[in-house]
């Protein structure tokens, strides 16, 4: 006769209700522990009757009467893993509410480390697609005090193709070298012209070593031969973007090899239609053009080394033998060496002159894995203090379970098996959350993170990890903390103890969530306030109201097109120069005539009368700005910070400074004149400019002012604040195009360009404010979920005093001071911790904000502030209870 297991659990039930009457979650705690029992004995072999006649057995002293003769079973592990699930299931539904605060506090916790997880993976893979990355490196030099990104030619743009192809060869001769590559990109628009469809084109790749270039770099072609680019000059690869511009989306079913592409005035043949450049290389490109010339001073120069030969050695050989590839660099005196630059190393560590893509900046990489880390730890901290609370009722059930066989590893083993399955029951939210979250993230950080969730197999992976890993991390103290407390403690309802005077790991949890949110407000706060002082900082020139238009033209086509701007509604002014807002750019070397000593740190600007009025830069020459027609055509003023150091360093009044002539490039001598340098009499002075962003130092300035200069490469055009951006641009446009100036037109805002100067500064601020916000929102329901968990525990003493005549601003106080020694505990770590953080960052501005205490104290005060609502919420809803009701209860 088969054994009947719901027939032989009928007939147990019964005996435990008549001899123990137990409650009915005590009864289904028991069967289950009955069950468990029964799963381990039928692994170790036993058949089903004698595997539940052992169960029972073990778990109440009732007598099994007549089991009926049994027939083995297969049975596995599995049927153990079975029960464990649907008790877990079972307490998760029963526990709905705190379990869903859980739920959603370990998706967010979760969904932000992967967040952040897929960004810093993206930011630390630039380059890592090209082949064999591991051997190429970019070739740079070091002239005057500056490093470059790129190597210059003998002759600068008049080097002809023969002298290009010489030095690209004269490095691919050094021993060790595999394979060498060189190109010029131009990010500024193009124009290109396809039948009767003109578009303009950005970041266009000129390259002389054409084959090389594909093979180096990894291009794969869509369409087309990749000899065909080599085979003959004039030859381009587009884009499969740039071809679906041309050609429409259905580009591949079109004939686009071998048509001609007019680029400016030059036509191309087309050799085929290569992949977009992966978004996370450092840099990019709408096309390859074959030309025998780079239209350059200097070329981008890349090498692939052997893998056998030291990069180190390699350099050496190169530097020894570059009299032979560049010999007029060679000899120059103010050259330092090249430098080879590892290509994978670009994007987070170049700080070189004339890189083509902004390099990343490896400190904001620290700070966003460390909020990510904050989210996470308060994530798990929560479900921990959750987990406390919602599980010290089942102190009983615990006991009732340890009373009747079960092992401290099974009971630890449930906790943390429902800790685990709620995280992974997180996965379907996480996923929801990315795929909302990265398209706004990725505008946010001007990154291209995958979209494509679901299809990503490592990102699934890893998430299912994750997900592991934090539900062991936050089931762990739970587990351990109720599978070890006694058994008389479980009967007496003391899962957990909470003597006040103690410390307890639930006190250094809540230290440890107020050491998280006062170092996050803290960074909240330093970065903001640098960011208002970056906006709020008088650079020396007015910022509002000017944008820059690109016109390269002589001064002829220059003024008309500047009588066309005047008489659009808004313009007010149209000057030309420099643009300012820049990234820095090479300096030049000067010294005071009659004197020995050289310097090597000046930039020169260029300005004509009216730019200067236009941006309200200060002068020694107001009378000539005001009246630029009676102004001489051409003179050079230096700024405060250079007047004062040549006055100093040579004793000069500021009166015997003007007239001074000053030799820029000393080291140059011109062959058939022997004229050493450029002159350049001292005309006056200007007040110190922030050319560029506050992280430089302002450095000495030669300011050269023309009336009406030769030519013009941009225009500065002011105009009234209330005129709407989009119109005046359009208007803009339109006398571009009807002065007929050659090229696509371009224009860009001075309030655009610095605030692209601190594009990181502002995401991380964006970015930490948000998280600042989740946080503190994870932290409330932490600290309401700790309170009530108190409030629990004393119910009994908050209703005895609350008879006593205790009022609810006396019960008030007394929960809210238990937390005043931790968050001073808690500031007496942070801070000092916090203030190093913040100085390591801010010493990357040479203009700063002053680490000021009271802005620590404040962090402080808003933690406090959240957390006393927190608490006083919950604590005000305890002492509502009614008192007779509470000392009524037994537990």
């Amino acid at each position: 006769m088969d054994f009947n297991l719901e027939r032989a659990l009928a007939d147990w039930r019964k005996a435990v209700v008549t001899q123990q009457a137990p409650e009915a979650e005590d009864l289904a705690e028991l069967e289950s522990g009955l069950l468990d029992r029964y799963d381990e004995y039928l692994i170790k072999g036993y058949a089903p009757a004698e595997a539940f006649a052992a169960a029972r057995a073990h778990t109440l002293a009732v007598d099994s009467q007549g089991a009926p003769a049994t027939t083995s079973t297969d049975h596995s592990r599995w049927s153990l893993l079975r029960n464990y699930l649907k008790l877990a299931g079972r307490n998760i539904r029963a526990r709905r509410w705190y379990n869903l605060t859980n739920y959603v506090s370990l998706s967010l916790g979760i969904a932000t480390a992967a967040l952040a997880l897929l960004y810093l993976t993206y930011e630390t893979s630039y380059d890592e697609q090209l082949p064999d990355v591991a051997r190429k490196y970019r070739v740079g030099i070091n002239l005057r005090s500056q490093g470059y990104s790129l190597v210059s030619f003998a002759d600068f743009n008049g080097t002809a193709a023969a002298g290009q192809q010489q030095q690209i060869q004269g490095f691919a001769a050094v021993p060790g070298v595999v394979q060498a590559v060189q190109f010029a990109n131009f990010p500024e628009p193009v124009l290109g012209t396809y039948g009767n469809v003109e578009l303009p084109l950005e970041h266009t790749l000129q390259t002389n070593t054409p084959a090389a270039f594909l093979d180096f770099f990894g291009v794969d072609l869509l369409v087309g031969d990749p000899n065909a680019l080599s085979s003959d000059p004039n030859r381009v690869v587009l884009t499969q973007t740039t071809a679906a511009r041309y050609f429409g989306p259905d580009w591949r079913s079109a004939r686009v090899t071998g048509e001609l592409l007019r680029i400016d005035t030059v036509d191309y043949t087309i050799a085929g239609v290569a992949t977009d450049p992966p978004a996370n290389s450092h840099f990019t490109y709408s096309l390859i053009l074959h030309q025998p010339q780079l239209d350059y001073w200097g070329a981008r120069t890349y090498l692939q080394l052997d893998p056998t030969v030291n990069p180190a050695d390699v350099q050496r050989r190169i530097e020894a033998d570059f009299g032979s590839i560049n010999s007029r660099l060679a000899t120059d005196e103010l050259f330092g060496g090249v430098l080879l630059q590892p290509v994978r190393s670009i994007h987070l560590s170049s700080d070189l002159l004339y890189e083509l893509k902004p390099p990343g900046n490896v400190n904001y990489l620290y700070i966003i894995g460390i909020i990510a880390v904050i989210i996470l730890l308060l994530a798990i901290s929560n479900y921990t203090n959750l987990s406390i609370v919602m599980n010290a009722g089942r102190a009983r059930e615990i006991g009732m379970r340890k009373v009747f066989g079960a092992t401290r590893t099974q009971i630890t083993g449930q906790f943390l098996l429902e800790a685990i399955l709620l995280s992974l029951l997180t996965l379907p939210v996480v996923l929801l959350c990315l795929w909302w979250i990265v398209p706004r993230f990725n505008l946010l950080m001007d990154v291209e993170l995958t979209r494509n969730l679901l299809a990503d197999l490592c990102l699934l992976t890893l998430l299912g990890a994750l997900s592991v890993g934090i539900g062991v991390l936050a089931g762990s103290y739970p587990a351990l903390l109720l599978a070890g407390t006694r058994v008389q403690g479980l009967f007496r309802g003391r899962a957990i103890n909470d003597s006040g005077g103690r410390i307890t790991t639930r006190k250094v949890i809540i230290t440890l969530q107020f050491v998280l949110l006062i170092g996050l407000c803290n960074l909240t706060l330093f970065v903001n306030r640098q960011l208002r002082y970056i906006q709020d900082k008088d650079l020396g020139y007015r910022r509002e109201g000017i944008v820059y238009v690109n016109i390269n033209a002589d001064s002829s086509r220059f003024a008309t097109f500047r009588n066309e701007l005047l008489r659009v509604p808004g313009v007010t002014a149209v000057g030309s120069g420099t643009p300012m807002g820049q990234t820095p750019f090479n300096q030049t070397t000067y010294k005071l005539a009659g004197t020995e000593q050289v310097f090597d740190d000046a930039h020169n600007i260029y300005l004509d009368y009216r730019a200067i009025d236009q941006l309200g830069i200060q002068t020694s020459i107001p009378n000539y700005v005001a009246d630029p027609d009676r102004a001489p055509d051409r003179l050079v003023l230096i700024n405060e910070l250079l007047a004062t150091r040549l006055q100093n360093r040579f004793q000069l009044t500021a009166a015997e400074l003007i007239g001074q002539t000053i030799l820029q490039e000393p080291e140059y001598v011109n062959q058939e004149t022997g004229q050493v340098g450029f002159p350049y009499t001292v005309a006056g002075t200007f007040a110190d400019l922030h050319m560029f962003s506050l992280r430089e130092t302002i450095d000495p300035m030669f300011l050269t002012v023309y009336r009406e200069p030769r030519f013009v490469y941009t225009a500065s055009i002011s105009f009234s604040e209330d005129r709407p951006r989009a119109e005046l641009l359009t208007d803009l446009r339109r006398s571009y195009e009807e002065v007929g100036l050659s090229g696509p037109f371009a224009a860009t805002f001075l309030t655009d360009n610095l605030t692209e100067l601190y594009g990181d500064e502002r995401r991380v601020s964006t970015l930490s404010t948000y998280f600042s916000l989740l946080a503190f929102l994870m932290a409330i329901v932490g600290l309401v979920a700790l309170t009530a968990y108190l409030t629990t525990l004393k119910r009994k003493e908050i209703g005895i005093r609350m008879i006593l005549g205790a009022t609810p601003a006396e019960m008030l106080r007394r929960f809210n001071l238990e937390y005043v020694p931790l968050l001073l505990v808690a500031m007496g770590v942070t801070v000092p911790v916090a203030w190093w953080g913040v100085d390591r960052w801010l010493a990357g501005f040479a203009y700063r904000i002053p680490i000021e205490w009271w802005v620590f104290v404040l962090a402080v005060g808003v933690v406090a502030l959240v957390s006393g609502i927190a608490v006083t919420v919950v604590t005000l809803r305890a002492t509502r209870s009614v008192p007779a009701r509470v000392l009524s209860r037994n537990d």
